[in-house]
């Protein structure tokens, strides 16, 4: 009986669905927003959008758009592409700059 029953239960269970797991640990979900340039401070960039919301973002070593800290443009429209971070209690960025274009 108990191996009748053994038997059943792996029956079943070769049929019920395995939860997918995610394989491409690589994919990030990026935002691209036409952005205007506010400032740069303390490893902060600031930007606002076309409704004048602000917008801080922080950059990675890798992807630092070092063409922004030194100021010289500000109020320039840029494409921004950044990944969107869960806001922490120590640190006031919305999102790690992964992409910057100047726009004309």
């Amino acid at each position: 009986m108990k191996l009748l029953i053994s038997l059943f239960t792996l029956f079943v269970l070769s049929f019920s669905p395995v939860p997918e797991k995610n394989l491409d640990m690589h994919s990030e979900d990026l935002v691209e927003q036409e952005l205007v340039f506010d400032g740069y401070e303390g490893g902060y960039y600031f930007f606002s959008d076309a409704t004048y919301q602000a917008l801080v973002l922080e950059a990675d070593e890798e992807h630092t758009p070092y063409e922004l800290i030194n100021g010289n443009l500000e109020g320039k429209s840029f494409k921004i592409a950044y990944k969107v971070v869960d806001p922490s209690p120590d640190s006031s960025t919305e999102g790690i700059i992964k992409e910057v274009k100047l726009l004309d």
